[in-house]
């Protein structure tokens, strides 16, 4: 057996050891690749409208279904007041009608974004394709 002063002492390690380094990046990647979907299909898509040049020649049948929420709770639905019970069934029957499927809201300055959310899914419930948020100014309006 040898003796302790006949014992080679190692010399240190100098080395990095990158297998933690490794195994962490690895962790991270596999938390970004599940999170990742989440976040992509989170919140509304928005489009911007592109301006078109109509034809003169062509007749527009479609029945449009434009809807205005006001700062004192009034929905009107195609120029005309409607009750919030009724605003579904309505905009049911104008959607039959429609080739396009297409709502499209409004609302004044003070209304609050809860209210405007509840009427996309009104109209989401009542078989909207297609759904227009447009920008008005109350001076637009001759209600």
């Amino acid at each position: 057996m040898k003796k302790k002063s006949d014992l080679d002492f190692a010399a240190p390690i100098t080395e990095i050891n990158v297998t933690p380094l490794v195994d962490i990046c690895l962790v991270l990647v596999i938390i970004f690749l599940c999170f990742a979907p989440a976040i992509y299909l989170s919140g509304l898509t928005v489009t911007r409208a592109k301006a078109t040049a109509a034809e003169s020649h062509e007749v527009a049948t479609e029945v449009k279904v434009n809807v205005f929420l006001s700062a004192d709770g009034r929905i009107i639905l195609n120029e005309e007041e409607v009750s919030p019970e009724k605003l579904g069934e309505l905009m049911k029957e104008l959607l039959l009608r429609s080739p396009t499927k297409t709502v499209t809201v409004s609302a004044d300055r003070e209304v609050k974004h809860k209210r405007v959310v509840w009427l996309l899914d009104q109209a989401r419930q009542s078989g909207a394709v297609n759904l227009c948020v447009l920008k008005r100014r109350t001076a637009d309006l001759n209600l």
